[in-house]
């Protein structure tokens, strides 16, 4: 999994941002300049060795272990080259006892933002979880099969995951330090629940097979052979299909605006090498699969603000990509109903 993003905020609050080589103590972030972003010149060194084969890497630390922040070390390219050229020097009892006294020298010497520096990590713990019960890494993968064809799927252990994230939001006891961040996953959080509501409302569970699925019923398929009854009911189904699709939409371009948040209050870095998250539908009536990046367009709260299910049955065409539009009362209605 590598160091995620709360072990980030750990080492380099609480190092300062500096190396912690006692004879170093460089700054590790460059400032921005009127046309650059700022730089970061440090490097998160390895305690114990990510791999046994590295310097210190014989230990019985598991391999998640290696990741924490309590292996970690903040360092200059220089001392970092430094350190792994000489493990005997450099020892892990060592580099413990050199980080330690660093970052009491940071606590004592420098002007830094203890509350900022805890909250920060309190945000990063909590994007963690996001990242980690939203199957973020894999989006594109498992969103694709609700976004397949005329039948949406979902695994059963996606919607597990989906669901304990739902609660985990919104039992979130937030900082309140960067409302636009805060306001994202709120908003991502309302988005998830309906989602969730709307697709479980005709789902079914496979358990024949190794990796179940809930799939969504194929409810127009009747016994009967009234002509209206089955179009009525064909055409309730395809409502009910582009719905469950268009808030998978919905909650893809949520999840793209945390991810623009996070970057501009947490982690300037964030996703920077994956990219944005995105989504693959199909196959089309054509038979061919579209690959898209739904996100928002504007500045203002009132662009992305989910305002409830039944607004965004109204509203959703006017998004960048969509499967449906319009409003059914009989089907926001129908939702509620045991």
């Amino acid at each position: 999994m590598g160091i995620n993003l709360k072990t980030r905020k750990m080492l380099w609050g609480r190092s300062g941002n500096r190396c912690a080589i006692p004879t170093c103590r460089k700054p590790l972030v460059e400032n921005e300049s009127e046309t650059d972003d700022p730089s970061i010149v440090g490097d998160e060194a390895h305690i114990v060795a990510k791999e046994e084969m590295g310097p210190r890497g014989k230990s019985d630390l598991t391999p998640e272990k290696r990741d924490k922040y309590d292996n970690l070390i903040l360092l200059c390219k220089e001392h970092h080259k430094i350190v792994d050229d000489q493990p005997n020097k450099y020892t892990v009892q060592y580099l413990n006892e050199i980080k330690k006294n660093h970052v009491e020298w940071v606590s004592i010497n420098l002007d830094i933002d203890a509350k900022k520096i805890k909250d920060d990590e309190v945000y990063a713990s909590y994007i963690d979880k996001w990242i980690e019960l939203g199957v973020i890494h894999k989006w594109e993968e498992w969103s694709s099969f609700v976004l397949s064809g005329g039948q949406p799927e979902i695994r059963v252990l996606i919607m597990e995951d989906l669901n304990v994230l739902n609660k985990y939001l919104v039992s979130r006891v937030w900082p309140k330090r960067y409302d636009s961040l805060e306001f994202a996953f709120h908003n991502f959080s309302r988005i998830l629940n309906d989602f969730r509501s709307v697709f479980k409302k005709y789902a079914v569970k496979d358990n024949d097979t190794e990796h179940p699925f809930y799939s969504t019923e194929l409810f127009y398929k009747t016994r009967f052979h009234d002509h209206k009854t089955y179009h009525d009911l064909l055409k309730k189904y395809e409502y009910h299909v582009d719905l469950v699709q268009d808030l998978m939409l919905e909650l893809t371009r949520a999840a793209n605006k945390i991810c623009d948040e996070i970057r501009n209050t947490i982690s300037p870095s964030f996703r920077i090498d994956e990219g944005a998250i995105l989504v693959t539908s199909g196959p089309h009536m054509d038979l061919s699969f579209k690959t898209c990046k739904p996100e928002y367009f504007g500045s203002n709260q009132d662009d992305f603000y989910y305002q409830g299910l039944r607004k965004f049955m109204d509203m959703r065409n006017e998004r960048d990509y969509h499967f449906g539009s319009g409003v059914s009362d009989d089907y926001f209605l129908n939702l509620f109903e045991e």
